[in-house]
Formats: structure tokens, C-alpha cells, sequence
């Protein structure tokens, strides 16, 4: 199994930025090789990830930066992001397909991770995210 060495991108908390995390990830596609079939699975999750980072961790505060860590091997991609907000209560998630629930415009984006990756886990805080996606 190869292991590379990580890839980082730090970007500004401005949903505009999302073109340099959609790049950063075909830089890392086309530099390793990696099938294009998980490609839009992957740029999904980092992209609701990172737009949580920016609009409720960092509350698209300018000043303040998201980072996205990615580590690749031949079977899976593991991906950390973390913002420099106060973090959120990852323990008490609301589900958002019950029915009290389903017309919220918001607290989809974990929920879609959750259901899209192999595993996914936040630090204490509440700030960072890191989920594995295999691509075997």
C-alpha cells in the first residue's frame, strides 16, 4: 500500500472559495490517479464540510480560515477539515428526515457525511471533522 504524503489547503471563510477546494481536489484526483467514480461522492462531503466551516463555525467571518487536510493511500482518502469557530454540539444532532424536521433549510450537510463516508468522527470541540472514504 502507498502512502503519500498529506495535502493541505488553508482557505478564507467565503463560500467563493469552494472553486479552490473543487480544484485542490482534481489536482489530488489527477496526481494520483485516482478513479473518477469517487470523485463526486468525495467532493460532496469536503464541500458541505467546508461550507459548515464557513457559515457556522467561522460565521463567514473573513478573517478567519478553514483547513483541509487529505491524506490518500490505494484504498482509502481520509479528510480532516476544521474551522477557527467555537465548535457545535456534534452529540445532539437533529435528524433531518423526520418529518418535524424535514422542511428546515439547514442540518443537512452532517447528515449527508454520515451517510456517504465509511467513518467519520469530531474532536471535542466541535471545530474538526475527519471521515475516510474508501476508493478501493
Amino acid at each position: 500500500m502507498e502512502t503519500r504524503p498529506p495535502k493541505i489547503l488553508v482557505i478564507k471563510s467565503d463560500v467563493t472559495e469552494l472553486k479552490k477546494v473543487e480544484d485542490f481536489l482534481i489536482n489530488i484526483f489527477n496526481e494520483y490517479k485516482l478513479e473518477k467514480k469517487y470523485f463526486n461522492k468525495i467532493y460532496l462531503c469536503i464541500s458541505e464540510a467546508v461550507l459548515n466551516s464557513i457559515q457556522h463555525g467561522n460565521k463567514n467571518d473573513l478573517d478567519k480560515e478553514v483547513s483541509i487536510i487529505l491524506d490518500c493511500n490505494d484504498e482509502e482518502i481520509s479528510i480532516k477539515i476544521e474551522d477557527e469557530g467555537d465548535g457545535f454540539d456534534f452529540k445532539n444532532l437533529q435528524n433531518p428526515i423526520l418529518k418535524e424536521n424535514i422542511n428546515k433549510e439547514s442540518g443537512r450537510g452532517i447528515f449527508i457525511i454520515k451517510n456517504l463516508t465509511d467513518t467519520i468522527e469530531f474532536n471535542e470541540k466541535g471545530n474538526q471533522v475527519q471521515f475516510k472514504i474508501e476508493c478501493k
